[in-house]
């Protein structure tokens, strides 16, 4: 069933209805099926967190726009589009889908944003500057209701309960963990990536430590204050 919101204009349900024609076309019965469920998974994350609604449904439908190509055709689509190949790519070029994917969008579709087109590219390595949209269209990937690989109950059950940022890091924590048990590459740009957020994490948590010690240094004076104010009050009492 695919939801859609009361408020979407007729012109952005004509054009999800004529994306999610295409794309049946182009992709296996499950991986469409998959696509859909990340569509509706991605608006309601939306919705929870104040993103565009119908950006995040969109990107969600049209994440996986390059997936059922072969990596021989992949490469070739990269070398076409110009996105750069690195060494390491060669041994993990499934992961080139979300890049041709992005810019074979941007080629068809004009009608798309920016936004959208760099939430489709990031969905499976991730980036070091993810915006809100980018986050909901990689955690909505992971965690659409079809997936039943692994223990994601946990992560579903904190949508809205975290900030997208830590449902962000903690995602992209099963990711690692995945791959590391699996004796999978790991793309270096992976790394930068997991290194950036667990260095903002630390900042945020040192900042919050700091604010909580300004807080107890101001209630410790205000004790003193109040002690001296009542031996003061006790002294001309006596």
């Amino acid at each position: 069933m695919v939801f859609m919101a009361k408020d979407a204009s007729e012109k952005q349900a004509k054009f999800y209805a004529k994306a999610r024609k295409e794309l049946e076309k182009r992709l296996t019965n499950y991986r469409f099926i998959h696509s859909v469920s990340v569509a509706d998974t991605a608006a309601a994350m939306a919705k929870v967190y104040g993103v565009d609604v119908e950006e995040a449904r969109i990107a969600g439908l049209l994440h996986d726009w390059d997936k059922n190509h072969s990596d021989k055709e992949l490469t070739e689509r990269a070398r076409k589009f110009g996105v750069t190949i690195s060494a390491f790519e060669d041994d993990m070029v499934a992961l080139l889908h979300a890049q041709t994917g992005a810019c074979a969008l941007a080629e068809e579709f004009s009608e798309l944003s920016p936004k959208v087109i760099q939430a489709v590219a990031r969905h499976t390595s991730a980036a070091a500057d993810m915006t809100d949209l980018d986050m909901v269209v990689y955690i909505a990937d992971m965690i659409e209701p079809l997936r039943t690989r692994g223990n994601l109950a946990t992560l579903r059950e904190l949508v809205g309960k975290i900030s997208l940022e830590e449902l962000f890091v903690k995602s992209y924590e099963i990711t690692m963990k995945h791959l590391v048990t699996r004796h999978r590459f790991i793309h270096p740009d992976s790394l930068d990536v997991w290194n950036a957020y667990i260095q903002r994490e630390r900042l945020n948590n040192e900042q919050a430590g700091s604010k909580q010690s300004i807080s107890e240094q101001a209630g410790s004076e205000q004790e003193k204050d109040q002690r001296k104010n009542d031996n003061n009050d006790r002294a001309r009492k006596g």
